[in-house]
């Protein structure tokens, strides 16, 4: 899906990639991109506030508020769904345009409205059907637990019980505070750093983002609709990709991304 992403804003990169330009990445995580967009032909420095172990690149660990690099240091700077986690954006535009060339663009990937619609939407489902899975599973054990206990040695029980519990996540067994919570069973939590899904909603359309670039002194060259699947992700993972993509097509897409340069 990342993929996606770079194809999607390729001719807007492609063209400096040639020319091997310095570019800065915001919130690298785990190098992923990073790797790509050096494969592209950019000289990277990725930075993230808690760089991922392992990488496939080296990330550097900084904060997009207060960066540590000389004015005009890079040709491009890019991010790929970061600005919804940054708590002062006005300030992290600020630092950005002061490190980005006079001729530099900057190419960000957000998420928009209806990535949290369709999250508050598909959400219930996605804790039902977890739900029955942990009744699945949790009954599977005690079966095997009760009908041959002792026919099992210690380090095959441990093989069994590690097979079994290897399905769920430790956000799976909070899955139960969760669901004794009929409000938040319905209403997601926020993604970023917004009070609520609600205000994620208000705040994420494409125009409110345009909104906030041209506030912060930056010009929106070019925006578009990426056909990203990120949509009930979490819920269903590679499931209902046809639909997700034809949703995206459509205009109801969960990514836009943006092309910039400084006024």
């Amino acid at each position: 899906m990342r993929q996606q992403e770079l194809d999607a804003v390729g001719r807007w990169l492609l063209p400096r990639a040639k020319k091997h330009q310095k570019l800065l990445e915001v919130g690298g995580g785990n190098g992923l991109l990073a790797k790509k967009l050096t494969d592209m032909g950019f000289d990277v420095t990725s930075i993230d506030p808690v760089p991922q172990m392992p990488s496939h690149f080296s990330v550097n660990k900084g904060d997009c508020t207060s960066l540590l690099f000389e004015n005009s240091s890079f040709d491009v700077i890019f991010s790929s769904c970061v600005l919804e986690h940054i708590g002062k954006l006005d300030t992290a535009f600020s630092e950005m345009s002061r490190v980005l060339r006079k001729d530099g663009i900057m190419v960000h990937t957000v998420p928009t409205h209806y990535s949290m619609i369709y999250t508050m939407f598909t959400q219930p489902i996605g804790y039902l059907i977890k739900i029955g899975l942990m009744f699945k599973y949790g009954f599977k054990f005690l079966a095997r637990a009760i009908a041959k206990p002792a026919e099992a040695t210690c380090s095959e029980k441990r093989i069994t019980d590690a097979t079994i519990f290897s399905a769920f996540s430790k956000a799976d067994f909070k899955l139960a505070m969760t669901c004794a919570n009929p409000i938040r069973f319905f209403v997601p939590r926020p993604h970023g750093v917004a009070e609520s899904c609600f205000a994620e909603i208000r705040n994420w359309k494409p125009r409110v983002w345009s909104s906030k670039f041209q506030q912060a002194g930056l010009k929106v060259i070019e925006e578009i609709s990426l056909p990203a699947a990120y949509s009930m992700h979490g819920v269903f993972p590679f499931r209902f990709m046809k639909l997700r993509y034809w949703l995206a097509r459509k205009g109801a897409g969960v990514v836009q991304a943006y092309l910039l340069t400084k006024l």
